[in-house]
């Protein structure tokens, strides 16, 4: 059975609010904060250099970083980005200087903005490993390429990014948009059936969520304790990227791996019916347990957040519009639980305000997929049937109708309407936090990032790529029917005689 539920995992959906929703959460939780319309001026290139070369000077006290780069000079922004563990191919905001930047925005809108940043500029994304001289994709036989052919087999900057995505592509940024609770995790199914959020293959999984969280937050205190001309932009432009990885943890199903053992159990009912009609592949496409249940869970991933986001932008929703119409107050709940942790996080103050919500809105996460999986129709939950285009498709003609449907609704609507309510309040403990923060925390983000990347060296070095999928013919099946034939025509024979 674990088997079987390993064969299914594969990469999911990496989005989790869309880009408009993230915008919406940020500009309404922080609209009454001071300052919210000063306007701040875009940075220069000697600006970023000068970023880049002060993040140098701090982090070269660190006898381990300064090993990696001696000197201001090698660490440019390819390294700059690589270092804090983005693809250093990607043109990102706050690292390169980019047109559309060059503009003063009011601090407010801005924020809003670099909230969306970390999925527009897919800096999460496509995590090869680089040569570090000529930039080329490493292949396995050590050599390179510009543009990747298909049999070509790339080599990952860190393996373990696809524990929670593929390599290139959306969803190979999931390893740093999902957050799972602490350990102890485990990849016993029957653990995804009792605790779904304490279920992970493997179980040494690791989400980089709340990490990436805490990583902006030290670079958002270094740039606005600095005296650049565009320190405050720099500083609002990364903590829009706190906030975007905040607030995807805030959505449930991006703290859950996997979901609800309904969606293996179909996937397995479906590829043994399928070979049955097939005779094994004889006579038609056979389709594996990987294949239809990696169908499910997108399907419902993604149209769960298409009709949350909906429901948003439209107004259409009164548990939504209950929600949206409060979120200047606080969650006493978690603000509670995230004021503790900060209180004992050592100055750490993003990792632990993410930790807090990834905590509460996993306790949530197997619920809001078993209500998708209760409101969709027939076509989604056939991994053969509709495939759900998110950001395409209308998600209210791929859900039921009725009132069996609309209680449903209500509820899915209702779980929903926590995490923006958790989101809301996790940015104002932010910025109030960030306020009183006296400098960042290099120290410590160096003292992380380091073994990050000696971990995923050695991940590297025994790292072998997965064998393409084939699905060829089951021949028991044939045999089987073959045999049963065979059976049917002796039993037949002796009853005649």
């Amino acid at each position: 059975m674990r088997f079987l539920i390993i064969v299914m995992l594969c990469a999911g959906p990496a989005s989790a609010y869309n880009e408009a929703v993230h915008a919406l959460i940020t500009g309404r939780a922080l609209a009454q904060a001071p300052g919210m319309s000063d306007e701040l001026l875009p940075p220069t290139q000697a600006d970023l250099d000068a970023f880049r070369a002060l993040f140098w000077k701090s982090a070269a006290q660190d006898p381990r970083f300064r090993a990696r780069f001696p000197a201001v000079e090698s660490f440019d922004a390819w390294a700059f980005k690589e270092f804090v563990m983005l693809d250093p191919a990607a043109t990102v905001h706050g690292f390169d200087l980019i047109p559309s930047d060059a503009r003063p925005l009011p601090r407010l809108q801005l924020l809003q903005i670099a909230s969306r940043w970390p999925d527009d500029d897919e800096r999460n994304q496509h995590r090869y490993l680089r040569d570090p001289k000529s930039h080329e994709i490493l292949l396995e036989g050590g050599s390179r390429a510009k543009a990747l052919s298909e049999s070509a087999q790339p080599i990952p900057y860190d393996p373990a990014t696809l524990d929670l995505g593929s390599l290139t592509g959306p969803t190979s940024q999931g390893h740093a948009h999902y957050g799972l609770v602490t350990a102890p995790l485990s990849d016993d199914p029957a653990v995804l059936k009792s605790d779904p959020r304490r279920f992970a293959i493997p179980p040494t999984v690791h989400a980089y969520g709340a990490d990436f969280a805490q990583l902006y937050t030290d670079l958002a205190l270094l740039a606005a304790h600095s005296d650049l001309p565009s320190s405050q932009w720099l500083a609002m432009a990364f903590a829009g990227s706190a906030f975007h990885h905040i607030e995807d943890v805030a959505n449930q199903i991006h703290t859950v791996q996997v979901g609800i053992y309904e969606f293996f159990q179909s996937a397995f009912i479906q590829s043994k019916l399928r070979d049955m009609k097939t005779m094994g592949g004889l006579f038609g496409e056979r389709r594996s347990l990987r294949q239809l249940g990696l169908r499910l869970i997108a399907n419902h991933h993604l149209l769960s957040e298409d009709l949350f986001a909906r429901r948003v932008a439209r107004g259409d929703a009164p548990a939504v519009n209950a929600a949206m119409a409060t979120l200047d107050q606080d969650d006493p709940v978690y603000l509670l639980a995230a004021n503790s942790a900060v209180a004992g996080s050592g100055g750490e103050f993003g990792r632990a305000i993410a930790q807090t919500l990834i905590e509460e809105s996993s306790l949530e996460g197997a619920e809001v997929y078993r209500l998708a999986w209760k409101l969709t129709r027939p076509e989604l939950r056939d991994g053969m049937g509709k495939e759900f285009v998110g950001g395409k498709d209308d998600p209210d003609l791929w859900v039921e109708h009725g009132p069996r449907a609309g209680a449903v609704l209500e509820q899915f609507y209702e779980l929903e309407s926590h995490g923006l309510r958790r989101a809301a309040t996790a940015l104002r403990l932010w910025d109030r936090d960030f306020r009183a923060a006296p400098a960042a925390l290099l120290p410590a983000e160096i003292a992380y990032l380091i073994p990050y990347h000696e971990q995923a060296a050695a991940r590297r070095a025994a790292y072998r790529p997965a064998a393409a999928e084939r699905q060829g013919i089951a021949w028991g099946y044939p045999i089987a029917a073959a045999a049963l034939v065979m059976l049917f025509a002796f039993v037949l024979r002796r009853l005649a005689r």
